[in-house]
């Protein structure tokens, strides 16, 4: 009798231990699955801090260049006035 509740006793002693051994690793689980959907709403809101800063420059490039080619056009037009304000005079 006294080897039957040994083995009881053993077999209740493993068994409270497995599911502890369980509760822990459930815990630690959904512990990282917690910190790996924090991780990944982070990323998405880099990725899209990313984008946002990659559209702002490209529109500030965008503006640059038509500034440019405006200030360009300004300035052929004035150089052309003038060639063709001297034609003029030349010519009388």
């Amino acid at each position: 009798m006294e080897t039957l509740s040994f083995a009881l006793g053993m077999a209740f002693v493993v068994v409270i231990a497995t599911v502890i051994v369980a509760v822990y690793a459930f815990v630690k689980v959904s512990k990282v699955k917690k910190e790996l959907e924090q991780f990944e709403i982070s990323q998405s809101h880099e990725t899209e801090n990313i984008y946002r800063n990659m559209q702002e420059e490209i529109s500030a490039v965008n503006r640059r260049l038509i500034e440019t080619e405006q200030g360009i056009y300004s300035q052929m037009d004035s150089r052309f006035d003038k060639m063709t304000q001297k034609k003029q005079l030349l010519k009388n």
